[in-house]
C-alpha cells in the first residue's frame, strides 16, 4: 500500500470515529432497559409509558416493502393475549401515514400502529433490518430479541414463557408477602 493511500484510508478511518462518537451506537440487548416510546398512534391516542406500564409488550419495526405480511399472522396472537396485558406496537419505518392506515384498515388490525416516518424510533432502539421485534416484560426490561422473521408458534412460545415467568414472580412475592 502506498503512502497516499495508508494516509487517505486513515483519514476515512478517523472521520467515521468522529462521526459516530458523538452517538450512543450501542445495540439494544437482552437485559437492557429500551427508551421509552412516546406519541401517538394511527387514532391519536397517546403512547406512553403509562399505558405500557405493567403490560408485556411486542415491539415490532416493520416496513411494508418486506414484512406487512408477518404482521397479520400477529393479529390472533394479540387477541388471544390481551385481557392477559398484552400490548403490541407495530412501529413502520418509513412508510407514511396513509400507507399504514389503509394497510391496518384492509386487514383488520387492531393492535398500535405507530408510523416512524422519520425513523426516530429505529434508530434509537438501533433496530437493524426488518423485522426487528422486541419483547419487553412488564418491568419494561428487554426480554426476547428477534431480528428477521420469525415464526408465529415460535413468538407464541415466548410470549408465554413471559406470561408464565410474571405468574411465577408473582406467586413468588404473594408467598413472602402473605406472612
Amino acid at each position: 500500500m502506498s503512502g497516499t493511500s495508508s494516509l487517505v484510508l486513515i483519514l476515512m478511518v478517523a472521520r467515521l470515529a468522529f462521526l459516530t462518537g458523538c452517538e450512543n451506537t450501542q445495540a439494544i440487548k437482552v437485559g437492557d432497559t429500551p427508551p421509552g416510546i412516546s406519541g401517538r398512534d394511527m387514532n391519536g391516542e397517546d403512547i406512553g409509558q403509562i399505558k405500557l406500564k405493567a403490560k408485556l409488550v411486542i415491539i415490532y419495526f416493520w416496513t411494508n416493502s418486506c414484512c406487512a405480511d408477518c404482521l397479520k399472522k400477529i393479529e390472533p396472537l394479540y387477541l388471544n393475549n390481551k385481557d392477559k396485558g398484552l400490548v403490541v406496537l407495530a412501529v413502520n419505518e418509513g412508510d407514511s401515514k396513509e400507507i399504514v392506515e389503509s394497510y391496518a384498515r384492509n386487514n383488520a388490525l387492531t393492535f398500535t400502529m405507530l408510523v416512524d416516518e422519520k425513523s426516530k424510533l429505529f434508530k434509537q432502539y438501533h433496530a437493524f433490518g426488518f423485522p426487528t421485534i422486541f419483547i419487553l416484560d412488564k418491568n419494561g426490561i428487554v426480554r426476547e430479541k428477534i431480528q428477521g422473521d420469525i415464526q408465529i408458534e415460535k413468538l407464541e412460545k415466548l410470549v408465554e414463557k413471559q406470561f408464565k415467568i410474571q405468574k411465577e414472580i408473582e406467586a413468588n412475592y404473594e408467598k413472602i408477602h402473605s406472612r
